[in-house]
C-alpha cells in the first residue's frame, strides 16, 4: 500500500543525478612556461586555487546528494509508519485491508 513511493524514487534518482555531476569534475593539470619561472609559479598558484574551488564544489555536491538520500529515507520511514498506522486502525475497527 505505497503512499509516496513514486516521490521517493524521484528523490533517489535526483540524488544519483546530482552525484553524477561531481564524477565529471577532475583537477586541472599544473602548467608551466619554460624559461618563465615567475609566470609558472603564478600559473601554479592560480591552478591550485581553481582546484581547491573544484574540491569545495565537489564536497557540496556530495552533501546535496547525501541530503537527498536522507530525504528519501525519511519519506520511506514516514510511509511505513503511516501504512502501519492505517493497518492498526483498520484492525481495531474490524476492517480488512488488502
Amino acid at each position: 500500500m505505497p503512499l509516496i513511493s513514486l516521490s521517493v524514487d524521484e528523490v533517489r534518482r535526483a540524488a544519483t543525478k546530482v552525484k553524477e555531476v561531481s564524477a565529471g569534475l577532475s583537477p586541472l593539470p599544473l602548467l608551466s612556461v619554460p624559461g618563465q619561472p615567475d609566470l609558472s609559479l603564478a600559473l601554479a598558484e592560480f591552478v591550485a586555487c581553481l582546484n581547491d574551488c573544484r574540491s569545495e564544489r565537489e564536497r557540496e555536491i556530495d552533501a546535496t546528494a547525501a541530503g537527498l538520500r536522507d530525504v528519501a529515507d525519511l519519506f520511506e520511514g514516514t510511509e511505513t509508519a503511516a501504512v502501519e498506522g492505517i493497518r492498526a486502525l483498520a484492525s481495531a475497527a474490524g476492517w480488512s485491508l488488502p
